[in-house]
């Protein structure tokens, strides 16, 4: 789920949003038309054309981007309770 609220660039997520919306606009509308008309595809075009252009102005403001990794220590409790599950892990055999 794309939050709505971050401190990022709220541009990318509002064109993740756009693109997942007229994803699901295009899903919608082809069950329920499952033997449109000529006339009825001009809005599965219209929802089509949306969704190329919110991908081309997603990749437009994508393209820049600096890619980090950050490592984050665990609290001392939740390393003691992975260390606990390791000592006290059972391995079971398929027989």
């Amino acid at each position: 789920m794309i939050p709505k609220d971050t401190d990022g660039d709220n541009k990318i997520l509002k064109y993740k949003r756009i693109i997942r919306k007229s994803a699901i606009n295009i899903l919608a509308w082809l069950e329920n038309n499952p033997s449109p008309s000529e006339e009825d595809i001009g809005m599965l075009k219209a929802l089509q054309s949306k969704l190329k252009e919110s991908i081309f102005y997603y990749g437009e403001h994508i393209k820049d981007w600096e890619k980090h990794t950050t490592t984050i220590e665990l609290p001392e409790p939740v390393l003691k309770q992975q260390e606990y599950i390791e000592q006290n892990q059972v391995n079971i055999s398929e027989e």
